[in-house]
């Protein structure tokens, strides 16, 4: 079961199917940001987090729209930066399976 909440900070709250309830702070970004051509790093999807004092969540959810694919971390894997950056080769449907049932379940 899922529910949307109105909590400053927390998005949704999912009960597991184990019957343990999860909160989630949801991001989003519409595609991979720009590229120069001087970075030879793999292109990139850019998510805005806050800093580690102002997290309530117990997972956040990094939505790729342009995919249709997530990925999961904890509030406690999270770097203690404003901004969290996946390479698009992490955004598989493997990975994002492998994060539901480690996350959620």
């Amino acid at each position: 079961m899922t529910t949307h909440v109105d909590v400053h900070g927390v998005d949704l709250w999912c009960e597991t199917p184990s019957g343990r309830r999860v909160t989630i702070q949801v991001k989003t970004t519409m595609g991979v940001s720009a590229v120069y051509p001087s970075d030879k790093r793999a292109p990139r999807y850019f998510f805005q987090v806050r800093g580690q004092k102002a997290r309530a969540a117990d997972v956040y959810c990094f939505v790729a729209l342009d995919s249709g694919l997530l990925r999961l971390l904890s509030a406690a894997e999270l770097p203690n930066t404003q901004a969290k950056a996946y390479a698009t080769d992490q955004f598989t449907e493997a990975a994002m399976e492998a994060d539901i049932k480690r996350y959620l379940y």
